[in-house]
C-alpha cells in the first residue's frame, strides 16, 4: 500500500466514448498522487483501444459479471492508501480528490462523500439528496463546507438511504471490509458502506457542494430506469439481500424497521402495476395513488421524486 496514493477504479461496459472522458476527468485532478485503473466488464466495443490511446492508465478485462465485481477486480490491483471509484458515465470536478483527501486526513475519517449534479443533454438538476433535504438533521457538526458524522449517525443514515453513489466516495483502504456487493443488481456501493458501518464504528463527512456530474442517457444502471424495473432490482432484490446478509449485525428494532420498509415498497410496486389496468383507469385509481405518499413522504408514481434510497435518494 502506497501512502497518500489514491487508487481510482473506473468500471465500464460498452461505453468507449464515455469512459475516455471519465479517464480524462480523473487525470485532470489537481491531487497529484493517483493510480487510474479501468476494468472492462465484458465490453465488446473498442474500449481497449480507446483507453490505450489515452495512456497513463492500467487496463483490465473480465468476463461480464456486473459493476460490483468489476470494481472489486480493480481493487485487487489498487496500491493506494485511499480508494475511489468513478463510474464511466460520470465526471469529477478537478478538485474532487484534493478536497476529499484533505477532509479525510484532517478529521481522520473512514470515508467522505460529496454532492453531485444530474445532467441530461443540456439540462441539469440537483441530486435528490440535496433537493429532498434529508441531510438537514445530520448537519450538527459543521467544519467549513463539510458536515461530520459520528459512527451512530453513519449507521442510522445508511440504514435509511444511500446518499453516496460510488462516484461521490473517497474511502480509506483499510476501512473496506470485503468490497462492493457483487450480488447486488444496483446497490453494490450501498452494500459496501453498510458492511463497513455495521462491522465496526465508522466516521465520515459529507459536503453539499456538487463536485461531480452524473450523465443520464438511458443506459445507466439506475438513473432514468422505469420505476417498476428499478423497484424490482433495488427495493426487492437488493434490499432483501441487505436484510439476509446483515441480519446478525442488526438490532431487533433495525430488523423490524427494514422489514416494514421492504413491505412498503412491495405495496408500492403492486399499486403501480394495478394502476396500469383499464379498470383502474376507469375508477381513477392512478389519480388516487398519485396522491398517496409512502412512509418517507415521496409520491408513489412521481418519477421525478423516485429515488435510490428508501426515502428518495439517487
Amino acid at each position: 500500500m502506497t501512502k497518500e496514493l489514491v487508487s481510482v477504479i473506473i468500471p465500464t461496459y460498452n461505453r468507449a466514448d464515455y469512459v475516455v472522458e471519465a479517464i480524462r476527468s480523473a487525470k485532470a485532478q489537481t491531487y497529484p498522487l493517483k493510480q487510474i485503473i479501468v476494468v472492462a466488464d465484458g465490453s465488446c466495443d473498442d474500449t481497449a483501444r480507446r483507453v490505450a490511446a489515452v495512456g497513463g492508465v492500467e487496463y483490465y478485462y473480465q468476463i461480464k459479471r456486473g459493476q460490483g465485481a468489476a470494481r472489486n477486480h480493480g481493487l485487487r490491483f489498487a496500491d493506494g492508501e485511499y480508494v475511489a471509484s468513478l463510474d464511466s458515465d460520470d465526471l469529477w470536478d478537478a478538485d474532487f480528490l484534493a478536497r476529499s483527501v484533505e477532509c479525510l486526513e484532517t478529521h481522520q475519517l473512514d470515508f467522505v462523500f460529496t454532492n453531485w449534479t444530474k445532467v441530461r443533454g443540456s439540462q441539469s438538476r440537483p441530486s435528490e439528496w440535496l433537493r429532498d433535504g434529508k441531510w438537514r438533521m445530520y448537519q450538527t457538526r459543521r467544519q467549513g463546507e463539510w458536515s461530520l458524522l459520528d459512527a451512530a449517525e453513519v449507521r442510522k443514515l445508511f440504514l435509511k438511504i444511500c446518499p453516496a453513489p460510488s462516484s461521490s466516495l473517497l474511502i480509506r483502504r483499510d476501512a473496506i471490509v470485503s468490497g462492493w456487493g457483487e450480488h447486488m443488481q444496483i446497490a453494490d456501493d450501498w452494500y459496501m458502506i453498510l458492511e463497513m458501518a455495521l462491522n465496526r464504528p465508522c466516521r465520515a463527512a459529507f459536503s453539499l457542494t456538487p463536485r461531480w456530474r452524473k450523465r443520464i442517457d438511458g443506459r445507466n444502471v439506475y438513473d432514468g430506469r422505469p420505476f417498476a424495473e428499478a423497484a424490482r432490482k433495488l427495493h426487492l432484490h437488493d434490499y432483501s439481500a441487505f436484510r439476509r446478509d446483515f441480519r446478525p449485525l442488526l438490532t431487533r428494532r433495525e430488523k423490524l424497521t427494514l422489514a416494514g420498509r421492504e413491505a412498503a415498497y412491495r405495496l408500492r410496486l403492486l399499486l403501480h402495476r394495478s394502476a396500469k389496468t383499464d379498470l383502474a383507469a376507469r375508477l381513477k385509481i392512478p389519480t388516487i395513488i398519485a396522491m398517496l405518499r409512502n412512509p418517507a413522504g415521496t409520491f408513489i408514481n412521481n418519477r421525478a421524486r423516485t429515488g435510490r434510497g428508501f426515502v428518495g435518494d439517487d
